[in-house]
């Protein structure tokens, strides 16, 4: 190393200095705006529910109802959740609301009040029937609706491929981890199972004989049709936000490259015509962008290109190694996959405009994130339990939980909005 004078150290010292100042100023940024992603919080009183009139196992129901609803409301991020309101009267901040549940013969009745001046915000009634996971998710999506104007994700679910003794399958959770469905039964190799924007249909990829095949399945019609049969591999796809084309990567010209397929039309056009391999798109929430991976400056890295192919910029440059990108539902936000010097894989969060990595996790390797559909949470897989299971956190990194247990999965992917 070369030896410097004084005045060279006092340089570089200074310019140090500039960098990391720099660096902070823009991670205060970034955070600052992440923190502001849900604004302030509303303080939510939860009163226990009342049966007036039923059985013994309908107040066992109810009592289940509402522990849900309340992990449900509490998991939203929009609301800071009090068992009574003596917290609210020793507050400084004592404006909030009561929600209250009311039961008379499978009759619910949810109430929602304000604090100071006691008025009934909402009223709404429903019949306790059937398996109470889904009615419980459906009152927390319609309360935090009625009080945010922003739509819940308690309803939503995750797709993703877990490991068989032969082969993978497609799997399906709900948000929350409960209620594993098995989607495929084949005893084949399918892979990067991806939503449509009406949550009725999945793209994924699966072998068959000598290639790597994408096939839709539609799950209101339980069926599975080819989409994209070309030499070679087809894979790695993804919707546009308005369900009319699908991205993906094909390797029928040599190596992989990108296009785009139009549903409608069935035109099929080649977004990238690099040396180098061009995988992993995804689309902006407003279809103007796509960000990929791409190694043409010499390890992996992500890019972003218009919709056409064109305007191609790199987006991260810290690290030689990185990965999985995938664009936040409110536009301002890329989550990734990068490699550490110790080669472990982490996640990070950039603005999509101005590069500005933050770090989310530390502990095992944890790949392939994807976000929520009102962009506050993300799942992930990670084998910091021993195997790769599913997990999910907060946009921040923060309330990092599992979601699988005893299940090698991988690839997940959160639905939209479940109507």
């Amino acid at each position: 190393m070369r030896k410097c004078s004084t005045p060279c150290t006092i340089h570089n010292t200074q310019y140090i200095f500039f960098i990391l100042v720099f660096a902070f100023v823009s991670a205060q940024d970034i955070y600052l705006r992440l923190t502001d992603y849900a604004g302030g919080k509303t303080n939510l009183v939860t009163e226990p529910f009342r049966v007036l009139k039923g059985t013994d196992d309908l107040t066992i129901k109810t009592k289940t109802i509402e522990g849900i609803i309340k992990s449900d409301l509490e998991y939203s991020l929009y609301f800071d959740i009090f068992p009574d309101t003596t917290y609210l009267l020793g507050s400084k901040k004592k404006s909030g609301l009561i929600l209250s549940g009311l039961v008379n013969e499978r009759q619910l009745s949810i109430i929602l009040a304000d604090f100071e001046s006691h008025n009934k915000v909402s009223e709404k009634g429903y019949t306790i029937e059937g398996e109470p996971r889904n009615l419980s998710h459906k009152i927390a999506d319609e309360i935090i609706e009625t009080l945010t104007g922003e739509k819940g994700i308690s309803s939503t679910r995750i797709v993703f491929s877990y490991k068989m003794p032969r082969g993978k399958e497609l799997g399906m959770i709900d948000y929350d981890g409960y209620n594993f469905a098995s989607l495929t039964n084949n005893c084949n190799l399918n892979l990067f199972p991806c939503w449509s924007s009406d949550g009725n249909r999945i793209l994924f990829s699966t072998y068959t004989v000598d290639r790597l095949n994408l096939y839709l399945l539609s799950l209101t019609k339980k069926s599975v049709n080819p989409i994209a049969s070309y030499q070679g591999l087809n894979f790695a796809p993804c919707w546009s936000p308005d369900g009319t084309k699908i991205c993906m990567s094909l390797t029928k010209d040599g190596n992989a490259e990108i296009y785009i397929l139009d549903l409608n039309t069935k035109k099929l056009n080649r977004l990238t015509n690099n040396w180098a391999i061009d995988v992993s798109p995804a689309f902006s929430p407003n279809s103007r962008e796509i960000a990929f991976v791409s190694d043409r400056s010499g390890g992996p890295q992500i890019y972003i290109m218009d919709l056409y192919g064109g305007n191609v910029r790199r987006l991260t440059f810290h690290g030689g190694y990185n990965t999985s990108p995938a664009w936040s539902p409110r536009g301002d936000l890329i989550v990734y996959v990068s490699r550490e010097e110790d080669n472990s894989q982490q996640i990070y969060v950039t603005d999509p405009y101005d590069y500005m990595p933050i770090r989310l996790t530390y502990e095992g390797n944890n790949e392939e994130p994807s976000w929520s559909p009102d962009g506050l949470h993300i799942v992930f897989s990670s084998d910091r339990s021993g195997k790769y299971e599913l997990y999910t956190m907060n946009w921040d990194g923060t309330r990092q939980r599992k979601l699988t247990n005893g299940i090698i999965a991988n690839a997940p992917d959160w639905s939209p909005f479940i109507k």
